[in-house]
């Protein structure tokens, strides 16, 4: 069940090691309004939650557009045409969702629908639709396109990357063009934020066509920008000045494809190209942003000693996180106390992992019964040295330096950490088999509160869930199911549910988290309007950008 998230992060967050102040758009979830005769004929629901459109008006108004300016960007590696794997640069430039991600901190603000509404028992979800919304041939959108779209991709024929499933959906409908709902077999509220953001589809040209290896032609959506061509080199784009959300400024657009990182860099340095995000310093950044995205040390709660909570929580307390973050980031790095981002607005308040103290850590461990009986500088419990694996993968950036060190601070506390740095590929098989001790972990994080892929007892067995940690706990399970059922999936009420989940874990300590890595935007000083956001990424207002002339 719910495929679509489980696969995304093994297939695709998972092998990322791979966004500055944003816009900051008005809280709709504060909000609310007065149900039109039009959402009151075409639903039934009672004690419904309404968010209204809080798009401000100024930002639908077609701008004046630059004729003449055109801009290029810098991708890395030949993109795929598999629809829902587009490079985040085209599928921002194509596509919208019914709903969209408030850059600042992560919730949800109207996309294409204009507002939704969720039944008092979370299990029907209604969006009500823009009513000045075309498709980039003309064709205007209605809720059948939806329809098709929830249809299609969560269609278990399909063979898509990544899958999905959406939950346990009971039922799709269209009472009207404007008005799309939902329900579920039982309350999922974390649907409202998957279904809310992916790319709706245009059932007029892809009925019936296969989503992989999409051609040219097919890929019409309604973003700001209208396919022009594709070929090996680069991919062009042209404003599109019907845009719903108010009409791109730059008319030539031009995704030139770059075989990696450094080429792309060394390419905008030389002025072939005006855009380009990296994970390196460069001296032209205009901004840098923490990804939403965690470094981790896991411990292997299945084995001993890590089954023992005492033994992790000294382990944690052994570990100066600060100074494992690799220099190269000079305080762009963002400390972690939990999985989430701090400005992440379900974050807990006033979570705080284990204090980076020495003499506690031996303490803890001396109570565990590991004590430094040879001398050697190894602690040893019934004649057997704390000798433990910590593997790491190697061919991602900043994991030896981050590896290196901690295995250096776990020696200072007497235990001995033999270091594995492997490929991606045995390392995350080591991972996700549970065949490892510690393991320094990076997981990107959801735009949902609900975390139950990394926490919960079902999610655990060795090869099939995301709970590479083996960590079970009851009243852990409980409130992961509770944040997932709130009465219309209120947004303070599930972040009120999930506040025990983030605290039970750093008490607990299954992992002990690092960082959040930093990524630089580098652009040419005429480019103007860009406001790379963790949450919301990159590329979520190309509508506002412009080039200065």
């Amino acid at each position: 069940m719910r495929k679509i998230f489980l696969l995304y992060f093994v297939l695709l967050l998972w092998l990322a090691a791979c966004e500055a102040d944003p816009t900051l758009e008005p809280d709709p979830l504060a909000a609310t309004t007065v149900v039109s005769t039009h959402i009151a004929q075409a639903t039934a629901l009672p004690n419904r939650t309404i968010i209204p459109d809080a798009t401000p008006a100024a930002s639908r108004v077609p701008p004046t557009s630059q004729p003449d300016v055109s801009i290029v960007i810098a991708g890395v590696g030949a993109p795929t045409r598999e629809i829902t794997a587009l490079p985040e640069f085209l599928s921002r430039a194509l596509y919208d969702s019914l709903l969209r991600v408030n850059p600042q901190n992560g919730d949800l603000i109207p996309g294409l629908a204009e507002q939704w509404l969720v039944s008092e028992d979370a299990k029907t979800f209604v969006f009500v639709l823009r009513e000045d919304v075309k498709w980039h041939d003309g064709t205007p959108l209605t809720a059948d396109d939806i329809v098709f779209t929830l249809q299609t991709l969560s269609s278990p024929t399909i063979r898509i990357n990544p899958a999905a499933d959406f939950g346990p959906i009971e039922k799709i409908s269209a009472p009207d063009a404007r008005t799309v709902s939902i329900t579920f077999r039982e309350p999922y509220c974390a649907a409202l934020t998957y279904i809310g953001l992916v790319n709706i589809l245009p059932r007029h040209i892809l009925d019936q066509k296969a989503l992989v290896n999409v051609a040219p032609a097919d890929l019409i959506g309604t973003g700001p920008l209208v396919l022009k061509s594709w070929t090996d080199n680069e991919i062009t784009f042209t404003r599109n000045a019907a845009y719903w959300n108010g009409a791109p400024q730059i008319l030539n657009w031009t995704y030139k494809i770059f075989p990696d990182e450094i080429t792309a860099r060394t390419a905008q340095a030389r002025g072939q190209a005006d855009v380009v995000t990296t994970l390196h310093r460069a001296e032209n950044q205009i901004a840098v942003r923490p990804l939403n995205e965690f470094f981790a040390l896991a411990f292997n709660v299945r084995r001993a000693p890590f089954d023992n909570v005492q033994v992790r929580q000294a382990l944690a307390a052994g570990i100066d996180r600060a100074a494992v973050i690799p220099d190269e980031y000079e305080g762009a790095a963002t400390l972690l106390q939990t999985s989430a981002l701090p400005t992440f607005w379900a974050a807990p308040q006033n979570i705080q992992q284990p204090a980076f103290d020495v003499q506690r850590a031996q303490q803890l461990l001396a109570t565990a019964g590991w004590r430094d009986t040879d001398g050697d500088g190894v602690l040893d419990q019934d004649g057997k040295p704390f000798e433990v694996t910590l593997w790491a993968q190697a061919d991602q950036a900043r994991s030896e330096f981050v590896a290196q060190t901690l295995r250096a601070q776990l020696a200072q506390i007497g235990v001995h950490a033999e270091l594995k740095m492997t490929d991606r590929i045995l390392f995350l098989t080591r991972v996700f088999l549970g065949e490892y001790d510690l393991a320094l972990v990076h997981f990107n994080l959801p735009l949902d509160p609900d975390q139950h892929y990394f926490w919960a007892t079902g999610e655990d067995k060795p090869g099939f869930g995301l709970n590479v940690s083996g960590y079970r706990d009851a009243g852990v399970d409980a409130a992961l199911g509770v944040g997932n059922r709130v009465a219309r999936c209120d947004a303070q009420a599930r972040k009120s549910a999930y506040a025990p989940v983030f605290q039970k874990i750093a008490q607990d300590t299954p992992m002990l988290f690092l960082f959040a890595p930093p990524e630089y935007v580098v652009a040419d000083a005429r480019v103007q309007g860009m406001a790379p956001s963790s949450f919301a990424g990159d590329y979520w207002n190309l509508n506002q950008w412009e080039v200065q002339p």
